[in-house]
């Protein structure tokens, strides 16, 4: 084993419970803010409350396990364990990818001029798609349970070589790193396209710029979020393809470097949220309401928490003055 992974797994240590609280936290948050009044109207808030919510589980499962993994407790390396780790890690994070790619076909329908693709944008529809595709894909990665096994010769998960074991990998890659990220970038394109076409035509027509400012800032979340998927996943999606495709790359340097991508992937999960409220108004409004009910919650929860309060008094030269005191 090489001293870079030994010094990898190490990291991992400490890495994991940060991931771990930062995933979590942020993403309820970003649970509480999409739930809100103003935005659960829109079918696109919907695909970002599902890709919260497969954040959270991955992180619950993901995060764990680099850490036994760590003290060399890792229960991927059992029979057991090595046929259906793929299925139980990756497919809340391939399902993140998806909601990102239902919500930018939804902002492409909802920003167009055809009634026929407005229509599709809808929160009924939004919920059943998320139904539909979890369903779909939890169905698409069953095969995982059979193209893996373990050898206990070498003590290693390993993948039949096989016709069609390897069919199923090349799909799942095209499919991952491939063909998503590439209707990301497409509908991505096309929602800007719309967005600004509208506004000209608002413009001109001196209507209707109020009303689409909440679908013009879902769009531009949407466009940060395809720009981080694309940014902190396909490193690692090029490392995987290597390694699924020439075995003969799985050493311990290219594994330590493939571990080390992972935990950059794993960002994918709590910076999104973070460029929710960083970058656009009407999330950091969400933000700051939900704050301010926490505040007046807390408030009634704690009625006789010392207070801030105005203390009028007259000063020497007759004039009224305020100061603070505890109350």
């Amino acid at each position: 084993m090489s001293k870079l992974l030994d010094q990898v797994s190490v990291a991992n240590i400490y890495v994991q419970p940060i991931h771990f609280c930062l995933s979590i936290s942020l993403n309820t948050l970003s649970i509480f803010i999409f739930s809100s009044r103003a935005l659960r109207p829109s079918a696109c808030t919907h695909y970002f409350l599902a890709f919260a919510v497969f954040s959270i589980i991955f992180t619950f499962l993901m995060c764990p396990t680099e850490i036994l993994s760590a003290f060399n407790l890792d229960w991927r390396n059992t029979p057991l364990g090595c046929k259906i780790r793929y299925h139980i890690l990756y497919v809340p994070l391939i399902l993140c990818a998806m909601m990102l790619v239902l919500a930018a076909f939804d902002r492409y329908c909802a920003s167009s001029n055809s009634l026929r693709l407005r229509s599709m944008s809808t929160v009924r529809r939004a919920r059943l798609n998320i139904v539909i595709s979890t369903i779909l894909m939890c169905i698409y990665m069953l095969p995982v349970l059979f193209i893996y096994y373990w050898n206990e010769s070498t003590r290693q998960c390993q993948a039949h070589s096989g016709i069609p074991a390897i069919t199923f990998l090349i799909s799942e890659l095209f499919l991952d790193y491939f063909l998503m990220p590439i209707w990301m970038i497409i509908f991505g394109f096309l929602t800007i396209y719309n967005i600004r076409q509208s506004a000209i035509r608002a413009r001109r027509q001196r209507i209707g710029v109020a009303g689409r400012r909440t679908e013009g800032q879902l769009a531009r979340t949407l466009i940060l979020q395809i720009g981080c998927f694309l940014i902190l996943t396909l490193p690692f999606g090029v490392t995987f393809c290597m390694n699924s495709f020439v075995p003969s790359t799985l050493t311990p340097m290219t594994l330590a470097i493939r571990n080390i991508l992972l935990m950059w992937l794993q960002c994918f999960c709590f910076v999104s949220v973070f460029l929710h409220v960083t970058s656009v108004k009407v999330y950091r409004d969400q933000l700051i309401l939900l704050l301010k009910r926490m505040r007046c919650w807390n408030a009634k929860v704690h009625p006789n928490a010392p207070r801030i309060i105005g203390i009028q008094h007259r000063a020497g030269n007759g004039s009224i003055q305020k100061i603070n005191g505890a109350g």
